[in-house]
């Protein structure tokens, strides 16, 4: 959109000021658009960038007390175009400078080559010395490179013991013993709290007294008293300070995590958290057509729920909801789930099974809407045993594999298309990409197909090279996607017909096992084969039975709902580590 005078760029920005919490009656802000970098170029002005999010406190403070300020403004007004990202609305611009934080500022010069980039929040009074030192001397600031060079594209199923250890060392290395949480700074980490917990369900002792004790410090203190949210970062080391910032990632990692610990500890304090978040989602996030909003601010501000629906929030949701039904059963989560799942196939998909971000995106298709999809579908496949989702979870794959994979390094690219003509190096989001190749992992399980198989372990080649390992240093993620590739899911099948409530009984305890590599699936034999027919399951006259297998053996038929945990656990599965 060019901007082709003061009322019609005030009035776009208005209109978007209904979906953003930013003041702009005065057409103080352009939008990101080539337009707009073709006007920075003519009038030979500095582009400067602004990312926020709607739950980020410090946005908000920012821009009451930097961007408004008469002498930061007096600045701008003659060699700089300021120019609003909302990050949750442009993962494509977004995920290029995530490692920013928020507020994220960069600095681009009227040739449109990036100048600076500025991490957080800034005071007029240490902004307007920036600004001043761009003009005198507009040459580029020299970042060192993040990580090292991106390899080849490679297979393999996991780390080297040296790069396991070293992470693993991190990892030890980062517990706050004073405090409790892993780094001085405590935020919700969702890929940190699942790999605790399996750690302590493979008897590790010290990780299971560290996840217990950070749970509780959050049960106490991070979820909101009022509305059930989870709050996705504490602002003091001793857990003294909520944000009040409740993107839906935070419910996600915070639901699944506390649902899960209640069924290996059976703690009541994390059952009630558990309870209370999963209130927050229905009651507060769940739209009335379906789906679900982006998140919630309550901090500087006070802006309240974001009821834009985005398809990655609506499936992160639908993740939650579903790791809250298998460990409690509650039913109207599960039809939450279903219902959501839906919405989005009917108002965010893409011909050929993909998913766009919002009803009319500005960039994408992104990898982050498609990849949470998929996963979530799957997830509704696990959760109801019904074949439907799995068909849309392989559509939403298909579709990932044509669009998204760079064929040099077998990585995934964040975005289809370029965000600008001046950033068309395509960027590889690390969170997203571990998410892409657990779920291609598990559904090569689920179809038998060794492609999906073989897209994992190119994925976890790109995971484990210098871009990614040289890079960053807290990598639980990593070790949970090397741990499922090395580690066949622990599988339970439910042999009976889906109208006897013996088999829906024996399903229920399968779904609650609390291991997260699981495949869960319950065959009615009048439906015809499994997708992936591996197993050849005896007749058992006596009704309805459920087996536990590995690639080589299944165990004898349980027939009691209350069996089926101790058969997986005395389950010997062959593990390499």
């Amino acid at each position: 959109m060019m901007r082709t005078g003061a009322i019609v760029l005030s009035l776009l920005m208005t209109l978007s000021a209904q979906a953003a919490p930013i003041e702009n009656s005065d057409g103080f802000w352009s939008a990101w658009s080539d337009a707009t970098f073709a006007r920075a170029a003519r009038e030979k002005k500095f582009v400067i960038v602004s990312l926020q999010s709607w739950w980020c406190r410090w946005c908000h403070v920012m821009n009451r007390d930097t961007w408004a300020d008469p002498e930061v403004r007096s600045i701008l007004k003659d060699r700089f175009i300021p120019v609003y990202v909302d990050q949750d609305s442009r993962l494509d611009i977004s995920q290029r400078y995530e490692r920013w934080g928020w507020p994220a500022t960069i600095i681009f010069g009227p040739d449109g080559v990036e100048i600076a980039k500025l991490r957080g929040f800034y005071s007029p009074q240490f902004f307007k010395p920036i600004l001043t030192a761009t003009i005198e001397d507009p040459s580029p600031v020299v970042y060192p490179d993040a990580g090292g060079a991106e390899r080849a594209r490679t297979l393999t199923a996991g780390l080297t013991d040296a790069q396991r250890d070293e992470i693993l060392g991190f990892i030890d290395q980062a517990w706050d013993a004073q405090h409790s949480g892993w780094s001085k700074s405590k935020f919700i980490d969702g890929a940190m709290l699942i790999w605790a917990l399996q750690r302590a369900r493979q008897g590790d002792a010290t990780n299971a007294a560290r996840i217990r004790k950070v749970l509780s410090l959050m049960a106490g203190n991070m979820v909101d008293t009022t509305t059930g949210a989870l709050d996705h970062v504490n602002l003091k080391p001793d857990w003294s300070e909520p944000a009040r910032e409740f993107p839906m990632f935070a419910q996600e990692a915070g639901l699944g995590a506390f649902a899960r610990a209640w069924t290996i500890f059976g703690d009541p304090a994390y059952r009630l958290a558990a309870d209370r978040i999963y209130g927050f989602l229905k009651n507060t996030m769940s739209a009335p057509g379906g789906g679900f909003y982006t998140s919630m601010g309550m901090s500087e501000g006070e802006p309240g729920v974001d009821r834009r629906q985005y398809a990655r929030e609506t499936a992160q949701a639908i993740a939650a909801v579903l790791a809250y039904f298998d460990a409690t059963g509650a039913v109207d989560a599960r039809e939450l789930a279903v219902g959501a799942a839906r919405w989005a196939l009917a108002n965010r998909a893409l011909p050929g099974g993909g998913f766009r971000h919002a009803e009319q995106d500005e960039g994408g298709p992104y990898l982050a809407d498609n990849v949470e999809m998929a996963k979530a579908l799957l997830a509704l496949h696990r959760s109801t045993g019904e074949r439907q989702w799995l068909t849309h979870a392989q559509a939403a794959a298909d579709f990932i594999a044509r669009t998204f994979i760079d064929p040099a390094t077998g990585g995934f690219v964040a975005s289809a298309s370029p965000d600008a003509q001046r950033l068309t190096k395509p960027i590889k989001q690390r969170e997203d990409n571990v998410t892409a190749v657990r779920m291609f992992n598990l559904l090569s399980s689920y179809t038998g197909d060794s492609s999906y198989r073989e897209i994992a372990e190119a994925g976890m080649g790109y995971l484990t090279s210098p871009a990614i390992l040289d890079a960053f240093g807290f990598l639980p993620d990593v070790l949970l996607a090397e741990d499922e590739l090395r580690n066949e899911p622990v599988h339970i099948t439910v042999v009976g017909a889906r109208d006897d409530p013996r088999s829906a009984a024996l399903y229920r305890a399968a779904l609650a096992y609390p291991l997260v590599n699981k495949r869960a699936e319950w065959w009615d034999k009048r439906e015809g084969k499994l997708a992936n027919p591996d197993v050849d399951y005896p007749d058992f006259p006596d009704g309805p039975a459920a087996f536990a297998c590995t690639s080589t053996f299944c165990s004898y038929p349980v027939t009691q709902p209350a069996d089926i945990a101790a058969q997986l656990d005395s389950l010997k599965r062959a593990r390499k580590n």
